[in-house]
């Protein structure tokens, strides 16, 4: 999914067609918000993110993740070039559930908490 959302951050649409390649429901809608307000603030990102993501349950059909995400190479930058801001990027807390959807897991609800939420 992270992949997917790279990509799409590169351009910020909303309606990227690889956003839903991994994503549905909840989760899908929080990642197209998020690709919503990059446009209208006139942004887009550069950059990768690094993850280290742990499960932390497993059932059937579903598995619970957690990570704590390290945005500090996956800045924003206007449109002409410049960075956003001079607020570097940092940790975040990601939870996420991922559920089997015929031969798919697909993440169906994402949880993206603020830089400094969790410490690497």
């Amino acid at each position: 999914m992270w992949d997917d959302v790279v990509v799409a951050s590169r351009t910020s649409d909303p309606e990227h067609p690889q956003l839903d390649d991994h994503a549905q429901g909840g989760a899908l809608q929080l990642l197209r918000h998020m690709m919503r307000e990059s446009e209208e603030d006139g942004v887009v990102s550069r950059g990768q993110p690094k993850f280290a993501p742990v499960v932390t349950k497993v059932g059937a059909s579903t598995v619970v993740i957690q990570d704590c995400a390290d945005g500090s190479k996956w800045l924003q930058y206007t449109r002409d070039g410049s960075l956003e801001d001079d607020v570097p990027g940092g940790h975040h807390r990601v939870d996420a559930t991922v559920g089997k959807h015929g031969d798919l897991w697909m993440v169906e609800s994402l949880y993206i908490g603020e830089v400094g939420t969790c410490v690497e």
